[in-house]
């Protein structure tokens, strides 16, 4: 059932992109179908988000800030279930996710912890006063900050170092020993 409103709503996100970009009035105007292959669609989108530069673009154009923009990157958060995850080539672009839209930010979304309702209104105000006081949590710095070139290279430099490191580890030094 959740995951059927979930559809719903990527729907109505994907109505609103496309009616903004084609300047309709109505977001109802334009009835639009989903396409068969949407999952390597989403798939392909979300592993984008691992790409600095293409993280750079999103921020420069001004689409990192679009409301539209950041409900259907809200949406994609389903990527991190292991079901999904598992299909993922670049796993980090999940980690990149969390720094644009953080799951802090969002308090209408319990992030599945449905069964811990001990203090998770007293939680959830917290989170609403604690995301309105601060851009930080609600991902702006992230978002404002990849807009920078400066920032964009010091990221790119951060996951060659993350992947040699990666590759030292799994694979050995590069550097013959004998």
């Amino acid at each position: 059932e959740k995951e059927a409103m979930s559809v719903d709503e990527s729907a109505a996100v994907v109505n609103a992109i496309n009616a903004e970009a084609a300047g309709a009035s109505s977001p109802g105007a334009s009835s639009i179908s989903l396409p068969p292959n949407r999952f390597e669609l989403e798939l392909e989108f979300v592993q984008s988000l691992a790409s600095p530069a293409y993280l750079h673009y999103l921020a420069t154009s001004g689409i990192l800030y679009q409301s539209t923009f950041l409900d259907f990157l809200r949406y994609l958060r389903y990527w991190k279930q292991p079901q999904y995850a598992k299909y993922l080539s670049y796993p980090h672009c999940l980690y990149f996710l969390d720094l644009l839209v953080p799951p802090s930010s969002d308090p209408d979304t319990d992030d599945g912890n449905e069964n811990n309702n001990g203090g998770a209104a007293d939680e959830k105000r917290k989170n609403e006063t604690h995301t309105t006081t601060s851009g930080a949590d609600s991902g702006e710095a992230f978002r404002r900050e990849m807009a920078q070139v400066s920032f964009r290279n010091f990221v790119h430099e951060q996951q060659f170092y993350s992947w040699q490191f990666r590759s030292a580890r799994l694979y050995g030094s590069s550097g013959a020993k004998e």
